[in-house]
């Protein structure tokens, strides 16, 4: 009796590429997109790609954060804010595909759809990965590499197998 209610739970419940596929949705929607745009210093620093506080530039440019001229800390206040709006076009960039692979998971329930949703994510983590290799800290390239190898794994078995194989 007991075997015969966990195969009705189970039969209600999506097949684990789904769920991993949801799980994806569910980071890039929080982890990726509202933490970054919450804090988006924070952020840049876990995408690879550090923003410099103000007072760092002032430093980098070798003069004394007091000297500084109203011209100096006008140009170094449009940099922070240009490099903040950057990492806050990443981050919502995020929010829209995590709603996006959400939608499909959850509402939708295409597994087809989301599969090609997740696939065709190796498009953005392959350029990430490449970006923080030219510009950032190399040793986040790593994590962008797992991105891809995520897209690849669970977007290709959405795409091959279907609901009613037998390796769902």
């Amino acid at each position: 009796m007991a075997s015969g209610t966990f195969s009705n739970l189970r039969a209600g419940l999506p097949a684990p590429a789904e769920c991993f596929g949801i799980g994806i949705g569910l980071m890039e929607l929080v982890m990726f997109g509202l933490a970054g745009v919450a804090n988006p210093l924070e952020f840049s620093k876990g995408f690879g790609v550090p923003m410099l506080p103000t007072n760092k530039i002032t430093a980098q440019s070798g003069e004394a954060p007091s000297y500084a001229s109203s011209d100096e800390k006008s140009r170094e206040d449009k940099l922070q804010k240009t490099q903040e709006a950057y990492i806050t076009a990443i981050a919502a960039r995020n929010i829209q595909n995590g709603v996006l692979l959400l939608t499909l998971g959850c509402y939708v329930r295409d597994r087809r759809a989301l599969g090609i949703a997740i696939f065709s994510g190796v498009i953005t983590t392959v350029g990430d990965a490449w970006i923080v290799r030219q510009s950032g800290d190399t040793n986040y390239v790593f994590g962008h590499l797992i991105g891809v190898m995520n897209s690849l794994l669970i977007g290709g078995s959405l795409l091959y197998w279907g609901r009613n194989d037998k390796l769902w």
